[in-house]
């Protein structure tokens, strides 16, 4: 056996739990196809799973920033501002400056609320189908492990 082909075998033997056991490919995998079950439902509405999920927080908060989204919703910053620049040019938000901090200070417009409005029964027929194809028991369980991670859910940034 040469040397290229032991290096490959020996790669295969630490690849093979990776592909079999890691936990991380399993949650990444569950995040793309649960995802793509809210964003597919949502899509005809032009608004997609985070953006909804940031909408969701706004209106569940009395005054929310750019940190605290990112903070409550485990976002990237880059992914927070991203989705507030595509919310802010579609008229779903506006931002203002704290009089408290000067801090920009998120806040729904009517346009914001009514596409929340529209695309709430495609959210609900996803969440069907996401309860559907993970199983009451799954359900559960993600619950439950999402509670550990994150006990302050929505509603906590002001």
């Amino acid at each position: 056996m040469t040397n290229n082909e032991m290096r490959k075998n020996r790669l295969r033997q630490q690849a093979e739990p990776i592909a079999e056991a890691c936990i991380a490919v399993r949650v990444r995998l569950l995040n793309r196809i649960i995802t793509n079950i809210y964003d597919t439902a949502m899509r005809p509405y032009g608004i997609s799973l985070n953006q909804a999920s940031i909408l969701t927080l706004i209106t569940m908060s009395d005054s929310v920033g750019h940190g605290d989204i990112g903070r409550i919703l485990f976002m990237e910053k880059s992914t927070v501002s991203r989705n507030i620049e595509r919310m802010k040019k579609k008229d779903w938000i506006t931002t203002d400056s704290s009089e408290n901090t000067g801090a920009a200070v998120i806040a729904i417009t009517p346009r914001g609320e009514e596409i929340l409005e529209k695309a709430y029964a495609s959210w609900a027929e996803a969440q069907e189908e996401a309860i559907r194809r993970l199983g009451s028991d799954g359900v559960d369980t993600l619950m439950k492990l999402a509670d550990r991670f994150w006990p302050i859910g929505f509603g906590q940034a002001g």
